[in-house]
Parts: C-alpha cells; structure tokens; sequence
C-alpha cells in the first residue's frame, strides 16, 4: 500500500491513531478486569471462605500484647464463568477484640468470561495494527530519503537515536510519571503520546511523501 500512495501519511496515521486511542484502550482493559464491576453486573453462583488466624506478641509503645492476625480468602464464581479470590488480612487485639489494622483487599488468579477473552484480543491486534501502520514502511521510506552516499548513515543515526533515547528512556518516565502522579494509572501513557505527537507534527509539516523509485541515485 505504501509504494503506491506514499509512506509518509500511513506512519503518521498510525501515530495519530495511537495518540487518540492508546489511554481509551488501556482504559477498557482497567474497567473490564476490575471485579467490583464484575460483581455489580454478575449474579454470584458460588462462594468459599478460607479463614487463617495466627498469633504473634506485639511489644509497639512498650506495651506487651499479643495480635490475632486474619488472613480471608473467598474464592468467587459469577454466572458468566469468571472467578476471582479476594484476599485480606486482618489484625486485631487478642484482648479486647478491636481491630488493629487492616490491608486492602487483592484480587488474585482471575478467570474471565470468554467475551472479554475476544475483546481484548480485538483491541491488542488494534494496537498492533497501529504499529505496524509506522513500523514496517519506516525501513523504505528512510532508503528513500537519503541519496547512496550518505544513506547508511543518515537513516541509521537518527533510527537509533529514536529507538535507544527516546524508546530508551520510557521504563524511567513512565516509572517517574507513575510515581508523581499516583491517582492516575495510566500517566506513563503520556510520555509515548507526547513523542507520537510531536512526530506527528514534525512529519505533517516536513517530511516528504515521495515514492522513490530509483533506490540508488
């Protein structure tokens, strides 16, 4: 497709896709795994409860005590075939009763229902498809843009540029966004958006959308 109306647009289209849809997408895959909406939306078909208590002295303030320490585990089974276990932990005076402490709970071996199996599988191959849309004609397009003499080179720097620093660097970022903006699981997102966008622009307004059919002049 790209050797017949150019390589330029479909790389940024690609890019503009990933800018609109990537926290859209990423979004569904947070709603849709999370089982307090699984459990408003599904009537329940079986629960069990695990109850583990154990006993440890506790000296906190100096003040010796001892704390019952409750570890529940409720294994779900909701009508549409998915499971989860809902593990907590509680901590209580083995005195007077009153509780101590208590960790939120963790949702662990989740199954889900077939119908979302084949969602998320639709919206991978859609992000799929969003790189291959900048991915696999970047490779023509830069031979295309440098003459012989310089080509290897001109399209190997900037290549690797892109990919070591800016690819490089997104564990940091992303780990750094995430970290400063805690009530926001998807802000690393906005590093690889930013830079899509941006290459979006600088493309729309610079590059070139020929199609050179002479690759060695």
């Amino acid at each position: 497709l790209s050797d017949r109306i150019g390589r330029k647009w479909i790389m940024l289209t690609g890019m503009l896709l990933g800018v609109i849809f990537y926290r859209p997408i990423f979004g569904t895959f947070i709603k849709d795994t999370d089982v307090k909406e699984w459990m408003q939306k599904q009537a329940v078909l079986s629960k069990a409860i695990d109850k583990k208590t154990t006993l440890k002295n506790d000296s906190t303030n100096g003040v010796a005590s001892r704390l019952m320490i409750t570890h529940t585990s409720i294994k779900w089974v909701l009508k549409d075939g998915s499971k989860f276990t809902e593990n907590t932990i509680d901590t209580t005076s083995e005195i007077t009763r009153a509780t101590m402490g208590s960790v939120k709970p963790a949702y662990t071996d989740k199954v889900l229902p077939t119908s979302l199996k084949f969602k998320f599988i639709f919206l991978v191959f859609i992000m799929i498809l969003f790189v291959t849309m900048a991915y696999a004609p970047i490779a023509a397009f830069l031979v295309e843009l440098f003459p012989t003499k310089i080509r290897y080179t001109s399209m190997s720097l900037p290549y690797h540029i892109g990919n070591g620093v800016f690819g490089g660097l997104v564990p940091f970022i992303a780990t750094l966004l995430s970290t400063s903006f805690v009530n926001d699981p998807l802000v690393g997102l906005w590093y690889p958006i930013g830079v899509a966008a941006l290459c979006f622009v600088i493309g729309a307004l610079y590059l070139t959308n020929k199609t050179d059919k002479n690759i060695n002049d």
